[in-house]
């Protein structure tokens, strides 16, 4: 308000000057003069400033269909019904489509998805198109009591039970000790079975090592295996699973070397026992409370809130103490920021990282991870490093590293996770997720890239498996004598001495995108020359199958009424899918709504206030004009 009487009395001292002290003018014409004068003085006078305006205005938003298909190889090819549904729908409503199970199954995710997309919005229903099968992810009926928008379920898929055995789970590690005994577990069904015998029968490697024989008792049977199985040397071993006429192949990892770890943490902390239970049986692991002079019989150190002068690989967990860890690395700086509190920081993944691959859901999933715990901070790097995670913090995106790895100057692996509470991770995603691979997958594959040999000069970076539905990608480091990062050379691969390919040149690695292969073990030799040197690696990695959702082919009619009697919609066959539209339109929750919202406009991007000007000018010339002297 202060603004508009500035303004005003900024104009009238200007229209003053004009026509205050004239005598040209009668003297109405003369306060009409003072006024035009003065309004338009006062309003170029407030543009100058820039203000704006608050307008609340009522905006009609139609309902939503959310339209949720399954696309899983369980499913059939979508019946033409579904497409005139689809286009009756349009007419009526905002229709958007979301697709999910390309690679497996997870109902719930897709439905959580869903949720947070259309978070606020006027979402009428959710019309869920599957055959209730899933194969990844928690049974979403137990997670579906509060879901903010009712779900129409159409039940797709062969609905009747035919006689069957399918294998529900298989319970492993991927990777074992060398000639130690490790446990399988094996869920198995049989559906109209009774009277007869399930047969399990295990093999490694093409030998029977496992074959137990029970009586069906019901027609809805299940029966949970539990096997020790010898591990045998080291390796990569196909272990086939058979019960019926199915078969589940998985592969491990038998390794004859057990890695050393020590935790020196300031207090005893969950994050611990996380990073603990993320590493394989292959992992010796020592916690202790005080730092440790002999290092010498371990492989890694892990620092949690505290630090040391390292001359092994180390990977350090940042909480308060910035004097002590600036005081035991030259690598990284960390000052305490302006503001004496603690923020809480979210991961963000790196697309430029390139030091080893990550499962790509991780990397979409991350963002959502809860946040660890860093005091404000300003982070300094003294030379060249690679972030995994970025932070973000309060929601805004930051150039910041929350994990990230370095080398020292003997060549030695060093990674800085700054903050502490990733054990929050952990219980995240089983609650989402009924198991913990993410976040074990980014706590082994930190752990295995700072063990490799330092004085490796050719390091080839993947995962131990791939799905046979994905992009199989791969990384390459090469170092000259020197220890320097190189790329100048081709660097060839060969798989199973029967793909060959040529790595492509990143900035200072390599990258290569096989693309996808069928179910197996893969072998391979990568080679380079330079300097007239040459540069050999070899390891191996495995492809399995996604088809365990091929087992189970009887729709899950059940899951179906669930998911729609708890959120209230309805369920259908496909043979009433038309019912829907009579239904949609007799559902009062499915109507547009009017919401009220604010908008604020600069007052100089008003077109009508730029001619009310022109106009007010415009006049007061013409009447100057017509009667007086201008």
């Amino acid at each position: 308000m202060w603004l508009v009487f500035m303004a005003l009395a900024i104009g009238m001292v200007y229209a003053s000057l004009l026509y205050l002290f004239s005598r040209k003018y009668s003297k109405p014409l003369t306060i009409l003069l003072f006024a035009l004068r003065t309004i338009v003085v006062a309003t170029v006078v407030m543009l100058f400033v820039n203000p704006y305006i608050k307008q609340k205005i009522n905006k009609i938003e139609n309902p939503i269909i959310v339209f949720a298909q399954d696309k899983s190889e369980s499913m059939p090819e979508c019946p033409k019904a579904v497409d005139s549904i689809k286009n009756v729908l349009e007419k009526s409503y905002n229709v958007d489509y979301h697709d999910f199970g390309n690679q497996y199954t997870n109902i719930s995710e897709a439905l959580n998805t869903i949720s947070r997309q259309y978070y606020k919005k006027n979402v009428g229903a959710v019309v869920l198109l599957s055959d209730g099968i899933v194969n990844q992810g928690v049974e979403p009926e137990l997670i579906i009591e509060n879901y903010p928008f009712p779900i129409y379920s159409v039940t797709l898929g062969d609905t009747v039970a035919y006689p069957s055995m399918t294998i529900k789970d298989v319970k492993y590690n991927k990777t074992v000790q060398a000639n130690m005994l490790f446990p399988l577990r094996v869920t198995a069904n049989a559906l109209n079975y009774k009277g007869k015998d399930m047969n399990v029968i295990v093999k490694m490697d093409g030998v029977e090592v496992e074959n137990v024989s029970v009586p069906v008792t019901s027609n809805k049977f299940s029966k949970t295996f539990d096997s020790n199985i010898d591990s045998g040397d080291g390796g990569t071993k196909q272990i086939d699973i058979i019960v019926g006429d199915k078969l589940r192949r998985i592969f491990i990892t038998v390794t004859d070397k057990k890695y050393r770890v020590l935790c020196i943490a300031r207090a005893p902390h969950p994050d611990i026992a996380a990073i603990k239970s993320a590493l394989d049986d292959h992992f010796e692991f020592d916690v202790v409370y005080d730092l440790v002079d002999d290092m010498d019989n371990y492989d890694l150190v892990i620092y949690h809130q505290t630090a040391a002068k390292s001359t092994i690989p180390s990977l350090y967990i940042i909480g308060n103490d910035f004097d002590k860890f600036n005081e035991s690395q030259d690598i990284v700086t960390i000052q305490r920021g302006a503001a004496n509190t603690n923020l809480d920081v979210k991961a963000r993944f790196n697309n430029g990282f390139g030091l080893f691959t990550i499962n790509s859901d991780i990397k979409n999933e991350i963002q959502t991870y809860p946040p660890l715990s860093l005091p404000h901070s300003e982070i300094t790097f003294n030379g060249r490093h690679d972030e995994l995670f970025n932070m973000n913090v309060m929601d805004m995106e930051t150039p910041l590293p929350l994990l990230a790895f370095a080398n020292d100057n003997d060549g030695n692996r060093h990674a800085f996770l700054f903050g502490t509470g990733c054990w929050r991770w952990k219980l995240y995603e089983y609650f989402h997720h009924k198991n913990n691979d993410g976040f074990n997958e980014i706590i082994s594959k930190t752990v295995k890239y700072l063990l490799t040999e330092k004085d490796k000069e050719l390091t080839i970076n993947h995962k131990d498996s791939y799905l046979n539905t994905e992009n199989i990608s791969i990384s390459a480091e090469l170092r000259n004598p020197s220890r320097e990062l190189i790329n100048e050379p081709d660097l060839h691969i060969v798989i199973n001495n029967q793909y060959e390919y040529v790595f492509s040149k990143g900035e200072n690695n390599y990258n290569l995108n096989i693309g996808m292969l069928p179910e197996g073990i893969y072998k391979y030799r990568a080679h380079a020359t330079f300097g007239g040197v040459e540069y050999n690696t070899n390891g191996t990695f495995t492809v399995e199958s996604i088809g365990i959702e091929a087992q189970d082919l009887t729709a899950n009619i059940e899951r179906m009424r669930s998911l729609a009697s708890q959120t209230g919609g309805k369920h259908y066959y496909i043979t009433d899918i038309q019912d829907i539209i009579k239904d949609l339109e007799n559902d009062s929750r499915v109507t547009s709504i009017s919401r009220e919202e604010t908008r604020y406009d600069d007052l100089i991007n008003l077109k009508w206030l730029f001619f009310s000007i022109l106009g007010l000018i415009t006049i007061e010339w013409l009447l100057r004009k017509i009667f007086g002297i201008y």
